[in-house]
């Protein structure tokens, strides 16, 4: 396509073309031929001049006459002002067009997949690295302590521990803790009496239980003559011989006393742990435990130092393909299917871009307004001659060509008629 410059030199040219045939034929005018080019390019040239007048009386004072009607578009720039903005408005971008073309438009669903296919990309990438790595190092840890903190304390003290030192007790027989206790137990107690204290000790204390022991007549007798043989190594070691005799028998399994033991720590055991006493104990102990704990400053700090452990493993940025984008992928593929969110989101979209529409839709022709009104005069023609120059150019070059093949039937209908 030929350029608006190119265009207007080729209007002018076809002036000069019609205006110097003009001159060349009039010599010639006394022959047949001579009268059909007079007339053709006479025609042609009045066609040229006529259609040159209208074209630049549009824009300005043609060769800078002041003509009445003419430089047109200068002296009704208000009236074209306003003629293009209730155009953009009422026409070309009417608030109701609008309305109709975004109302089938499915926003969401086009969000969501060049965001899918957008994702892989390193700038992308990149962008999902800076952020996430923002949004944890600017996380308010100060603000958000207290409330975990407070959280964790009123859980904690909601819980009762109750059940748990029931099942516990449970627990510790089905799972033999109460075999290997009671197995610990005698390995200390066999360790103990074979220590050389042990039978002073178990001497003394027999001892003294013995000799507490008040009876009358015979028995007395009896008991003071068996004290006079005794000493407390000897009854020590009867003592030692005893218990490491019942310790020995209590370590075999099958032990009819091993059962025994076994059976009362069991039962014992379950006991204490049903107890209301011991759990109300328990939780007391809890409670006090929990009052006394400074949990925001304990928060903060594993908070954090969680942050912290975060960030430096984050540095590499290969998190961004391992754990980011596998999630946000998950995210986006359930966003996709879920038919009744998107229809909401579409109908959501809609109604927001309808409602700004409607509250800004006088903007746009303000916007038309206020841009026109920047220009002057010649900044205005120049721009609308660059943009519809090119056709009025050709308006010229049609007249004069039209008016030269006018020109030819006219002047051979003369010369029939003469």
């Amino acid at each position: 396509m030929a350029k608006p410059k190119q265009t207007k030199k080729a209007a002018a040219w076809s002036l000069v073309i019609m205006g110097a045939g003009f001159a060349a034929s009039l010599p010639f005018q006394g022959s047949l031929v001579g009268k059909m080019l007079v007339g053709s390019f006479e025609a042609g040239l009045v066609g040229g001049l006529a259609d040159w007048f209208a074209v630049t009386a549009l824009f300005r004072h043609p060769l800078g006459i002041p003509i009445p009607h003419t430089a047109l578009l200068p002296k009704n720039r208000d009236k074209m002002t306003e003629g293009l903005v209730s155009a953009v408005e009422n026409n070309l971008l009417n608030k109701d067009s609008i309305t109709e073309k975004i109302a089938g438009y499915k926003a969401a669903e086009t969000v969501l997949d060049t965001l899918a296919k957008e994702l892989h990309t390193d700038g992308a990438k990149t962008m999902i690295d800076t952020l996430c790595k923002r949004i944890l190092a600017g996380l308010p840890m100060e603000q958000i302590a207290p409330l975990v903190a407070r959280e964790i304390k009123s859980q904690a003290g909601a819980f009762d521990l109750g059940p748990i030192l029931e099942r516990a007790s449970i627990q510790m027989s089905e799972r033999g803790y109460d075999v290997k206790a009671l197995d610990y137990g005698l390995k200390q107690a066999e360790e103990w009496l074979v220590k050389p204290e042990t039978i002073m000790f178990l001497g003394e204390a027999g001892m003294k239980a013995v000799s507490g022991i008040q009876l009358n007549g015979l028995m007395q007798f009896a008991m003071n003559a068996f004290m006079g043989y005794l000493n407390e190594e000897r009854l020590g070691s009867i003592l030692q011989g005893y218990l490491f005799d019942r310790v020995e028998d209590m370590k075999r399994e099958g032990s009819a006393l091993r059962y025994k033991v076994l059976d009362l720590v069991r039962t014992q055991t379950v006991r204490i742990a049903m107890s209301e006493s011991v759990q109300q104990g328990l939780n007391d102990w809890k409670n006090s435990m929990l009052d006394g704990w400074n949990a925001e400053e304990t928060v903060l700090n594993k908070l954090t130092e969680l942050r912290d452990k975060a960030l430096a493993g984050m540095e590499d940025g290969k998190y961004v393909d391992t754990y980011a984008l596998p999630a946000i992928e998950r995210v986006l593929s359930d966003l996709r299917a879920d038919e009744a969110l998107l229809t909401s989101l579409n109908a959501k979209i809609v109604e927001g871009v309808t409602t700004l529409l409607e509250k800004n839709h006088s903007k746009i022709g303000n916007l038309v307004r206020e841009n026109v009104d920047k220009m002057d005069n010649a900044s205005l023609v120049s721009l609308i001659e660059d943009k519809v120059g090119q056709d009025l150019q050709w308006i010229r070059i049609n007249g004069a060509v039209t008016g030269f093949i006018i020109g030819i039937a006219l002047t051979a209908l003369r010369i029939v008629l003469e």
